[in-house]
């Protein structure tokens, strides 16, 4: 796996709904990874936060969240997936060093990134 710079923002409101409808998914109580081979070399992200998750403040601040623990792995992310993170109303009180465990967790039971040693 090697690292890429920067990785790019789905915001196709198609390739989203694809990588949703086709990818494979997993999940803990904090939130739903949906993660899809894709045919570049760079890999491509969405976060999802909806209404159930609280209003417009909550939902912004699930997707900071998520958005900081997807930047820090990003050296680790396999370049040929995109992925989508859909935010659960957990993610709101949860604490940053069981949400970092989680995060790294999950994504490394998806193949997304090396187990650390």
């Amino acid at each position: 796996m090697a690292s890429c710079d920067k990785l790019a923002v789905l915001k196709n409101s198609r390739a989203i709904h694809a990588i949703r409808k086709e990818g494979k998914s997993f999940s803990n109580q904090y939130f739903v990874l949906v993660t899809k081979r894709n045919d570049t070399d760079q890999p491509s992200y969405a976060i999802i936060a909806s209404r159930t998750v609280g209003g417009a403040v909550e939902r912004n601040r699930c997707k900071r969240r998520l958005r900081s623990r997807v930047i820090m792995l990003n050296p680790r992310i396999a370049r040929d997936r995109d992925f989508v993170l859909i935010a659960r109303p957990d993610l709101l009180t949860v604490d940053s060093a069981a949400l970092d465990k989680s995060f790294n967790r999950l994504f490394e039971i998806a193949g997304l990134i090396q187990a650390d040693e």
